[in-house]
């Protein structure tokens, strides 16, 4: 029977700042770190579009999804610069996201004039 010893707390260096635990929980948990951006994402998207709601009385769902996007994917761009922090198919996950939204968000606004 071969037992699979998991890292501890203990054993991580958190004098090397505060990212390490956060490195620490998307090696135990790979999950982790695409929930937190999801978790973003969706704070992103229903307070833009509340906040709209509540300004002008109607919310603009396509913009509010263009715009959680973008906040998103600059923070993934960010999470990446940090070695094992975050996969790089989740980056690649968000930035097609973005395009997505932004093609939804110019083809929802009726008279493209084209």
């Amino acid at each position: 029977m071969i037992f699979q010893t998991y890292r501890t707390i203990a054993d991580v260096n958190t004098t090397a700042g505060p990212h390490t635990l956060f490195v620490y929980a998307a090696e135990i948990v790979p999950s982790f770190i695409p929930m937190v951006i999801f978790a973003i994402f969706l704070i992103a998207l229903l307070g833009s579009y509340f906040s709209q709601r509540r300004l002008t009385g109607s919310g603009d769902f396509p913009a509010s999804f263009a715009a959680a996007s973008f906040i998103s994917t600059i923070i993934a761009f960010v999470m990446s610069l940090l070695p094992g922090l975050i996969n790089n198919n989740v980056v690649i996950i968000m930035v097609v996201i973005s395009v997505l939204s932004v093609v939804w968000l110019y083809l929802s606004r009726g008279d493209t004039g084209i």
